[in-house]
């Protein structure tokens, strides 16, 4: 859900408005304390959520097909390439996929599965502040053509180029990072540990404390008039407080997911199962609905309430498909390329196939 908050900005207004949150220059000021939320709670950090549960994932799944294969590791990488096939044809539709990346983050994961819990952390966070020495490097060569690059969708200049390789290289060592320290955490057994009270005050803190040095680089690339080489210094507290934040929403999810219920809770966890289905369908939604839109017609507060329509539509259908199916449509798809092999997805078809077993 969150990553959409961060997307949508590229979806309606331009890609360089995420980097730069005085853009457009005619927007309110409402627009810009919204953007300034953004990156102070938003920003990099559901990327960085995102990228823990998929490191857990990955040894969660290799533990579960052991039964099913001789083979779990191979089965795992056959399973990421299908992921990779995706983010491919879904870059196709726009530039700003993140699967291809989580995909090809795979042969690392698997080189380090058997690693200590220790290790993979310590791993983890010196990859993922890797990409803070990317940026010290690229600032010197920064500058206004470079950030223009961004919002052209024909082919840039050389220099214009290299700002994407410097944003592939960064988008790629955070996420095989936080995936690292996600499969330690799962190892260690920490994410199980939801019943533990103190694990809130820890969330609390580090989301605070998180926030403020986040805001402290909003605030001082504010104050250099948003000049193209502090926008990648002003980034360095953002990138630095990422990991803890992320580490901050997911204890207070699993600590809300152990103890709360509702019609809404029910429906969040429908959303969440069909993860993928979601985010493929929030792409298509979106690209629809700007390429009805009139050029500079939104505006940040715009978007929010886009977002939030789109939120609660998918809500309402993630968890209306799955009270009749087992998974979502595009997770089905892919769990049957997984086991090269039909799998059930009308509720009723499994409980048929568990009748004569009762009798």
């Amino acid at each position: 859900m969150g990553i959409l908050l961060i997307n949508s900005v590229s979806f309606f207004i331009d890609g360089l408005a995420v980097y730069q949150i005085n853009r457009p220059e005619s927007q309110s000021r409402l627009d810009w304390w919204i953007a300034a939320f953004g990156e102070v709670f938003v920003d990099q950090k559901f990327m960085g959520l995102f990228s823990l549960l998929f490191g857990a994932s990955f040894l969660l799944f290799l533990e579960r097909v052991q039964d099913r294969t001789a083979r779990p590791a191979m089965l795992s990488f056959w399973r990421n390439v299908l992921l990779l096939g995706v983010g491919v044809a879904h870059s196709i539709l726009w530039q700003g996929d993140i699967l291809f990346v989580y995909a090809t983050c795979v042969p690392l994961l698997l080189l380090f599965r058997h690693a200590s819990w220790w290790f993979l952390c310590l791993i983890g966070l010196l990859l993922y502040y890797g990409s803070v020495v990317f940026s010290f490097w690229m600032t010197p060569h920064l500058n206004g053509e470079m950030l223009e690059a961004l919002t052209r969708t024909t082919p840039g200049s050389e220099a214009g180029d290299l700002l994407g390789a410097f944003f592939i290289a960064d988008a790629y060592f955070r996420a095989v990072g936080m995936m690292l320290v996600g499969m330690g955490l799962y190892r260690n057994g920490w994410l199980r540990r939801t019943g533990n009270p103190e694990l809130r005050l820890f969330a609390w803190g580090a989301i605070v404390l998180g926030a403020l040095l986040s805001g402290s680089g909003v605030f001082w690339v504010n104050a250099k008039d948003y000049a193209p080489q502090a926008l990648l210094v002003g980034n360095v507290p953002n990138t630095m407080a990422t990991p803890w934040v992320s580490l901050g929403y997911l204890t207070l999810i699993m600590i809300w997911d152990a103890a709360a219920e509702g019609i809404w809770v029910e429906r969040i966890r429908s959303m969440g199962r069909m993860a993928l289905t979601n985010y493929l369908g929030q792409t298509l939604v979106c690209l629809s609905l700007a390429s009805l839109l009139p050029p500079g017609f939104a505006s940040r507060s715009g978007v929010l309430m886009t977002v939030v329509i789109i939120w609660v539509l998918q809500l309402l259908g993630s968890h209306a498909w799955l009270t009749r199916y087992r998974l979502g449509p595009v997770e089905w798809l892919w769990r049957c390329a997984t086991y090269r092999a039909w799998q059930p997805l009308r509720r009723s078809a499994v409980r048929d196939e568990a009748k004569p077993l009762l009798n």
